[in-house]
């Protein structure tokens, strides 16, 4: 298990505890609380009251980790602009222009990488306690697999290299594999226990399966099998979502960290829409995808090149609790407009964006000209759709890689109107783990 950053270290053994003691998913609505007598014993893990606490202490501490790689990553992929404040729930100096470094950036592959050892970990336990007859049709190991597959998916978009338990750094595509199988194999126990379950338990077991097909499209994307992402999208209907669960009944780490850094609730006012072409766009389309509120107000700090930045604070998410989207059907709508694209197939890759645009209440998009300006619509489009869910910066690696035609907009790239000295497109792996993993170099 990887240790909390620096800055995390005051919320110590508590924080551990309420992670593997307290449900919070959506598998049931019973009260697990406890009161903390210190370390739990082993024995006590493998009763079967004690899987779901399990299971969704996988899901806390991976919403903790995407807390940090969501807002991170929104301020290099100019989703977001710095104000220049750099303290608590703050934007570290060197992210401010476009950089992801190892000594600011501990927090997301600590966090991440603690919630891969959870699933792995909760895993192996499923199997030992329940039998593999029994794991294979059981709801929470349909859950478990579930929040596995996403854990991996996260770390492979967004980790520069791929690291298990202290061994050698391999490509982050190591992780997207390892997504891809938990996916299939959620898939299977979801589509067991779904045939075994009635009534709400019924509904929680399909809304898995979809999770299923959809995140396996996801990161088939990804690994660039487009054959089985379609596949998989055409299976997902298109008002599908499942999201990330945040919390208000926990202290304020808990809560939706993107929200919490920028909103009159707190008083951090770390990030603005200012400076973004969101901003441009929202103004020109009123799309509440990318809803913004201006205020006459200043960030709380100063950003070198610009001063006292405007704070227009984003609207997506308005409360502590509010859920970041994992994946949903239009998403998959989207995956079936870039194959499209693929074939040079504009007219369906447009009747596709079209359709998501109205589930949305989005306005038509305008008639590209050209293929390359129909791949800038879409990558624009993706933009849009997944605005602060911590995608953006794999997207553009992804592009990069496979050199698509179409441009991004010089707002979100480095350059003197974005304010961007350089860009990096993953996190890179945390001082903690250079120091103790005897792999890798100090």
């Amino acid at each position: 298990m990887h240790t909390y950053h620096t800055r995390r270290a005051s919320r110590g053994h508590a924080l551990r505890a309420v992670v593997l003691a307290t449900v919070i998913g959506s598998l049931a609505a019973c009260d697990f609380s406890v009161t903390n007598p210190g370390p739990t014993a082993d024995k006590f893990l493998t009763d079967t009251l004690s899987l779901v606490a399990q299971v969704n202490g996988v899901a806390y501490t991976l919403g903790d980790g995407m807390n940090y790689q969501v807002l991170h990553s929104a301020v290099a992929a100019r989703e977001l602009f710095p104000t220049g404040q750099s303290g608590q729930f703050g934007i570290e100096p060197r992210n401010w222009v476009g950089f992801l470094v190892t000594e600011e950036q501990g927090t997301p592959w600590n966090s991440l990488s603690r919630a891969r050892w959870l699933s792995d970990q909760s895993i192996v336990r499923l199997k030992s306690v329940l039998g593999d007859a029994a794991f294979a049709k059981h709801p929470v190991a349909a859950q478990g697999l579930i929040w596995r597959g996403f854990t991996y998916r996260v770390l492979g978009e967004a980790m520069c290299v791929s690291i298990v338990d202290g061994g050698p750094a391999t490509p982050s595509r190591d992780n997207l594999v390892r997504a891809e199988s938990a996916f299939t194999a959620a898939i299977t126990v979801s589509t067991a226990a779904s045939a075994a379950a009635t009534g709400t338990a019924a509904a929680t077991m399909a809304n898995l399966v979809n999770a299923a097909y959809a995140g396996r499209a996801q990161v088939r994307v990804d690994l660039g099998d487009w054959t089985g992402a379609v596949s998989d999208a055409a299976r997902v209907p298109t008002t599908f979502k499942y999201m990330m669960p945040y919390y208000a009944n926990v202290d304020e780490y808990g809560y939706n960290r993107t929200m919490w850094s920028s909103t009159s609730l707190s008083f951090y006012k770390a990030t603005s829409v200012w400076g973004t072409w969101y901003a441009k766009y929202y103004d020109s389309s009123r799309d509440p995808r990318v809803a913004y509120t201006q205020t006459a107000l200043t960030g709380a700090g100063a950003f070198p090149p610009v001063g006292r930045v405007p704070w227009w604070p984003q609207a997506k998410y308005v409360s502590q609790t509010a859920g970041v989207t994992l994946v949903s059907g239009r998403e998959a709508r989207l995956i079936e407009a870039e194959d499209a694209l693929r074939n040079s197939d504009i007219a369906t890759a447009m009747a596709k964006i079209d359709a998501n645009r109205a589930s949305a209440g989005a306005p038509v998009a305008a008639r590209p000209a050209t293929l390359a300006d129909a791949w800038t619509l879409l990558k624009q489009e993706r933009g849009i759709e997944f605005w602060l869910e911590g995608r953006r910066l794999a997207d553009m690696r992804r592009w990069a890689a496979s050199q698509t035609p179409g441009a991004l907009n010089p707002l979100e790239i480095p350059g003197a109107t974005s304010y961007l000295e350089g860009q990096n497109t993953c996190f890179p792996v945390s001082r903690e783990e250079t120091n103790t993993n005897p792999n890798l170099t100090p």
